[in-house]
């Protein structure tokens, strides 16, 4: 199987956040994904705008999401079963490359003016089945580059130049599109993946196994299998699933549906205050993740799951009582730092605690606990945002404190390290 090469970890004094840019892994690693974000938001921003520019359909645009969000929902499993398989390195090469020779043509397409909405579809369809292989391989490659106390300033690099690329990234698409057209934003964005190729081709490998070898899980579906039996097995990395996956179906739904309707009506800010809104949560998860970066990580995990659930219910509660938009700005700052911190030190704890053939596939239920609720969220949201966005809010936030009263009447929980 071909893996980069663990490095051991050797006790040191805890490094800052930029003491991991010493090691040229990972300033490979970390140049590769953030022209992969970048890539990501130029692309959100292009085919947005290149959809309603030919048909002028919100509806249009829709499906297109939706094309987009079915198959990485469908295909994450696969994807984190892929890495563990062939390794971390080679998904996201491929993927990087798929991506490239994929958006290319489509550049050339939209700037001679030939494009056609059954190839935005297909390419549509193509970027969605990449990311469900390419996110699980990006969290599960970090172990493999940097030593194990590096983790957390590692991952607090990386969660803070996301927060980054997200805020300056449609930014960039959105003056790249007005000043030379749709279609040299979809070569910036081929442009970002090639080079993230090399980048990742950059990053060390070891020999591979013999030819022929079997893996010890068998194939695709036993290896899916094993993964889901190994984490149900670890009663931390079965708390941590079950704790994210019931936060992001009260956060996206309070958040997706529940801003927007406050900004434009309780407010009446406008599209302003919403971003005002998104911005401070922002703010807050990029002060969170650089804080994690610098402080050790708390020794009882099972503790800090409890707090973060506390503070997060507490904070989007309170943005749905609170009568204008300074106040809910502060609470979703707040809100936001609860955020930075457990994506630095859970993702960080998660890594350390699970066995290295089992990364790929513990990260892909990650993200699938994270994100494979989303839609009915947003279903189920809009339907009591409807009634009620005051209950929307309290119901999000109460649902969000109860998982945490939950964990912390667990005593297997509340001993976790």
């Amino acid at each position: 199987m071909d893996e980069l090469v663990p490095v051991p970890a050797v006790p040191t004094t805890r490094p800052r956040p930029w003491t991991v840019f010493s090691s040229g892994p990972f300033r490979n690693l970390w140049t590769a994904t953030t022209l992969s974000l970048l890539g990501d938001m130029f692309s959100y921003v292009a085919f947005a705008w290149l959809v309603l520019q030919l048909t002028g359909s919100g509806l249009a645009l829709g499906t297109v999401l939706v094309v987009q969000a079915v198959p990485r929902a469908l295909l994450m499993l696969v994807g984190g079963a892929l890495a563990d398989r062939i390794s971390p390195r080679l998904t996201m090469l491929g993927s990087m490359g798929l991506r490239t020779v994929v958006v290319a043509p489509l550049a050339v397409l939209v700037i001679t003016g030939h494009v056609q909405m059954w190839q935005v579809y297909g390419i549509a369809l193509v970027f969605g089945i990449v990311d469900a292989f390419f996110m699980p391989a990006r969290s599960s490659i970090l172990p493999k580059v940097v030593k194990d106390h590096e983790l957390e300033p590692g991952n607090a690099v990386l969660n803070v130049t996301g927060q980054a690329s997200v805020i300056l990234g449609p930014v960039l698409a959105g003056l790249t599109v007005a000043k030379f057209g749709t279609g040299w934003a979809f070569a910036a964005d081929a442009a970002f993946f090639a080079i993230g190729f090399f980048f990742i081709l950059a990053l060390p490998v070891a020999a591979r196994a013999a030819a022929g070898a079997e893996h010890p899980d068998g194939g695709m579906g036993g290896q899916i299998v094993a993964g889901f039996r190994y984490s149900w097995a670890d009663i931390g990395i079965r708390v941590t699933l079950i704790v994210i996956a019931v936060v992001d179906f009260a956060a996206n739904g309070a958040l997706g549906v529940g801003l927007p309707t406050l900004a434009h009506g309780r407010f009446a800010a406008g599209a302003n205050g919403l971003g005002i809104l998104y911005a401070a949560w922002g703010v807050g998860a990029t002060a969170g993740a650089l804080g994690a970066g610098f402080v050790p990580a708390p020794k009882v995990f099972g503790w800090m799951l409890v707090v973060m659930c506390v503070w997060l219910g507490a904070g989007i509660g309170a943005v749905g009582v609170v009568p204008s938009l300074p106040p809910a700005a502060i609470a979703m700052g707040l809100s936001g730092i609860v955020t930075g911190v457990i994506n630095t030190y859970g993702i960080s704890w998660l890594q350390r605690r699970t066995d290295p053939a089992m990364q790929g596939r513990v990260m892909s239920l990650v993200m699938l606990a994270s994100m494979g609720t989303t839609p009915l969220a947003y279903a189920v949201s809009g339907v009591i945002a409807d009634a009620s966005i005051t209950w929307l809010f309290v119901l999000a936030g109460g649902m969000i404190f109860l998982c945490g009263a939950g964990a912390a009447a667990s005593r297997s929980v509340r001993s976790l390290r």
